[in-house]
């Protein structure tokens, strides 16, 4: 089956993307966004995109600060 979700607008890919259990492991060895990025492309067969129909999915938050900011 499909072990990784990743949300799509509009052909991009965003924002949450949801793992499997059995990536766990393999996810503590990667580092930011880029390392898991790699890692959907290692297991691209296992990868279903779901298209959405809002581009907030493209929206990437990975501090508080960044939250604040789109927060305004």
């Amino acid at each position: 089956g499909r072990a990784i979700c990743v949300p799509t607008w509009q052909g991009k890919r965003g924002n949450p993307v949801l793992f499997a259990r059995r990536f766990f492991a393999e996810m503590q060895e990667v580092a930011g966004d880029v390392g898991a990025r790699a890692l959907i492309g290692e297991h691209a067969e296992v990868v279903c995109e779901v298209p959405m129909d809002d581009d907030a999915v493209l929206v990437d938050i990975d501090t508080p600060e960044a939250l604040q900011a789109l927060s305004g």
